[in-house]
C-alpha cells in the first residue's frame, strides 16, 4: 500500500499526527476477526500499539524522506528531506526499536542493506550516527549507555555531536 503526500513538505514540517486505535495486551490482543494485524503496530517505549489508518501504511524504506518524532505521548511524521507532491512518504522502520525481528527489505533504495534488521543498533554505525537526531527520547533513556556509547564514538573520530 504506501502513503502518499498530497501537498509538498519541507524538511521539518509535520507530515500527520501517527493516531493510536489502542494498546496491544494480553487482555486486550490483537483481534484478527476485526482485521488488525501485528505489522500495523508500532513499540513506542515498551508498549505495543495499534496504529490507525492511514498512517499504518507507512512504508519502509532504507533512505527514508520522513522519521517518526515524539512529543510527550503524541507522535508525528516528520519530513526529513523535502518531499514532493504524489511522492511515497516513508519512514526506515529500524529507529526507535530494539530486538526486533530480521526480515528482507525490497524498498529498492540505492542503500537498500537487503533486509530490515528490527534494532537500531545493529544498523551499520554510520547508520547510526546519521539517524542519532531522530532518536525518541523514550528511546535514548531505555539505551543510554547504548546511545552514550555511540556519541562518544563520533567525539573520538572528531566528528560533531
Amino acid at each position: 500500500m504506501g502513503i502518499f503526500a498530497v501537498r509538498a513538505f519541507r524538511v521539518g514540517d509535520r507530515i500527520t499526527p501517527v493516531h493510536i486505535v489502542r494498546e496491544i495486551t494480553p487482555e486486550a490482543p490483537i483481534r484478527e476477526d476485526l482485521g488488525e494485524r501485528i505489522d500495523h503496530c508500532a513499540y513506542p517505549d515498551g508498549k505495543v500499539v495499534l496504529i490507525a489508518f492511514p498512517e499504518r501504511h507507512v512504508n519502509h524504506s532504507c533512505d527514508p524522506n520522513a522519521f517518526e518524532y515524539f512529543e510527550g505521548h503524541t507522535s508525528y511524521l516528520v519530513a526529513r528531506r523535502h518531499i514532493s507532491v504524489d511522492e511515497e512518504i516513508t519512514i526506515d522502520y529500524n529507529i526507535n526499536i530494539s530486538n526486533g525481528s530480521t526480515w528482507p527489505c525490497h524498498c529498492r533504495a540505492k542503500r537498500c542493506g537487503g533486509q530490515v534488521v528490527g534494532d537500531f543498533f545493529r544498523l551499520p554505525v554510520e547508520r547510526q550516527r546519521e539517524y542519532r537526531p531522530l532518536l525518541a527520547e523514550w528511546f535514548i533513556h531505555r539505551h543510554r549507555r547504548r546511545v552514550e556509547a555511540l556519541d562518544s564514538s563520533r567525539e573520538s573520530r572528531g566528528a560533531p555531536p
